[in-house]
């Protein structure tokens, strides 16, 4: 059986369990209506405001949690998912229960037309600024322009933004207990969103830097050259 322990109150202020929540139902509904379901493996979800006798039994004071509880045994410590390795989407879920419980689940999203639609959104605006500025494209040729395009698209790759949409982190993180907002995650091997925007602002910062500092030493090489060749 696998178990999400989480706190969906507002009042537990967190940040993240509704997001592990909808996640932890995807990999529900699409073992539910694949072709490989069978009674091997069971859901559940244990909210804190109506089982806190079961966080106390588990010894557990975060949330969210997920357990594998095996068949006539009480879950070790590897059946507890680690999610700040693993992360929480439905997909590193769906590859932790068939670490668990050997049950491969094929994860069946339901369509989401946000993207499509941000898509949509970008190409209209480049083709009415395209429109608009028809009559002078130069800009098109413009190696400035490109470059801070490719700048641009290499610091998000570096900054994490490809690794926060393929595991599905969390924008940032609140404790419990304290709520205390935390922006840098603890552990090496996970990050926040939040925290790969401040590494995305700093490499902006590097990078302009080091722009100032190839162009401080351009005008010496160039002031260098005027007084040897007067």
């Amino acid at each position: 059986m696998i178990v999400m322990l989480t706190a969906m109150s507002p009042q537990r202020q967190c940040s993240i369990c509704k997001q592990a929540h909808d996640e932890f139902q995807i990999v529900a509904q699409s073992y539910r209506y694949s072709s490989a379901f069978t009674n091997k493996v069971f859901f559940g979800l244990v909210d804190f405001d109506d089982g806190s006798e079961v966080f106390q039994y588990l010894k557990l004071n975060s949330a969210p949690v997920f357990i594998h509880f095996p068949p006539r045994m009480k879950p070790k410590k590897s059946d507890y998912m680690d999610i700040s390795r693993w992360g929480f989407s439905a997909e590193q879920i769906a590859k932790w229960i068939h670490d668990r419980a050997d049950v491969q689940i094929h994860i069946f999203r339901p369509p989401n037309y946000s993207g499509f639609l941000l898509i949509i959104l970008l190409v209209t605006m480049i083709g009415g600024l395209l429109y608009i500025k028809r009559n002078s494209l130069e800009f098109l040729y413009n190696q400035v322009v490109w470059g801070m395009f490719v700048v641009l698209a290499i610091l998000i790759c570096i900054s994490g933004q490809i690794w926060n949409s393929i595991r599905g982190s969390p924008f940032l993180h609140r404790n419990p207990q304290t709520g205390q907002i935390g922006l840098f995650s603890g552990s090496s091997g996970y990050q926040f969103i939040a925290e790969t925007y401040v590494v995305f602002l700093l490499y902006i910062l590097f990078l302009d830097d080091h722009s100032f500092y190839f162009r401080f030493l351009e005008e010496q090489k160039n002031e260098d050259l005027t007084l040897y060749f007067p």
